[in-house]
């Protein structure tokens, strides 16, 4: 395309400064975050002002320029396709492509798991959560729960997203289980490094990771891979935290027995029992609850007060 640029602007500079102001975005463009690159470059006077977006976005796709090529990825029970943009000449990492499925998204569950090296496996999905277009119902109040409405609840299969991507990447095609998450803001997300992703990859932090793991044992492997996550975690764990995080999910079941039944299995000391059990809520200790939902050959933690599958047993 010709003139695109001010002839003053050198031709050796312009892909550099592209893929300069792409790196912000791990290199995988969305049609905001092309917008952000189109504008950036025009402010910093590379850009002619008559160039319009469209024309940008055909530059930077050319095969002649070799900038970047599309990538699709496919919903499963539907085929809606979502485009995405990435650098024919530099790798990506597969995460940041998820992760460009949702604005405010972040690396949750097993994933989380895998990057914060709380798992030898690593997980063939990529979970992600992604903003709630609509507000989460208010917090229930103390004394809704009953025991009949936690047995009838956990005595189910637990329900899968049929929210499920795949793209093919480097050989390798990725399944994205793209979960949701609250429209409140969040805490806990932090910023991990990864292979080919110059800003980082957003991720639940360990204690968040935790929370969401002990909540839906589903996204993250299984309770056996939640346990040896809490075994891993033990001597960094930030056990306040991890409980402020749990409060502020709002959540109806006692989840908290789920995290102090992790915690006595992984071996936790006493001392580290008794900061959970300080910050359990009190109308819910008389609950009979599960580690999982729909479990097979259960056995019960009486003093805890919770169902858990065989096999879980203390180191």
């Amino acid at each position: 395309m010709p003139y695109v640029f001010y002839k003053r602007v050198k031709a050796k500079d312009v892909p550099v400064a592209v893929m300069s102001e792409s790196a912000t975005f791990n290199n995988v463009l969305a049609p905001a975050s092309i917008r952000k690159v189109y504008d950036a470059l025009r402010n910093q006077g590379y850009l002619l002002q008559r160039v319009t977006l469209s024309e940008f976005t055909r530059y930077i796709l050319s095969p002649e320029e070799g900038l970047f090529r599309e990538l699709r990825l496919v919903r499963k029970y539907d085929g809606k396709e979502v485009v995405r943009l990435i650098p024919r000449s530099q790798p990506v990492s597969p995460y940041a492509i998820a992760l460009s499925l949702s604005t405010h998204a972040y690396v949750s569950h097993y994933s989380a798991l895998y990057l914060h090296g709380l798992t030898l496996n690593v997980p063939k999905p990529i979970y992600v959560k992604s903003r709630r277009t609509k507000a989460k119902n208010p917090p229930h109040e103390a004394g809704e729960l009953t025991q009949e409405q936690l047995d009838s609840a956990f005595s189910i299969p637990a329900r899968m997203t049929r929210n499920i991507y795949t793209f093919d990447h480097e050989g390798t095609t990725h399944e994205v289980y793209l979960l949701e998450k609250s429209a409140e803001i969040d805490n806990g997300i932090t910023k991990v490094p990864a292979p080919h992703a110059p800003s980082g990859i957003a991720v639940s932090g360990v204690e968040k990771t935790l929370v969401e793991c002990a909540v839906k044992t589903n996204y993250a492997g299984g309770a056996g891979e939640v346990l040896d996550a809490f075994r891993r975690a033990r001597e960094t764990l930030k056990i306040l935290r991890m409980m402020q995080l749990l409060k502020n999910g709002h959540y109806l079941f006692p989840y908290e027995k789920n995290i102090l039944f992790y915690m006595d299995r992984a071996g936790y000391s006493e001392q580290q029992k008794n900061l959970v059990k300080e910050r359990s809520r009190p109308d819910r200790k008389g609950f009979t609850t599960y580690l999982e939902k729909n479990m097979h050959g259960r056995l019960l933690d009486p003093d805890i007060g919770i169902y858990y599958p065989q096999g879980l047993e203390s180191e």
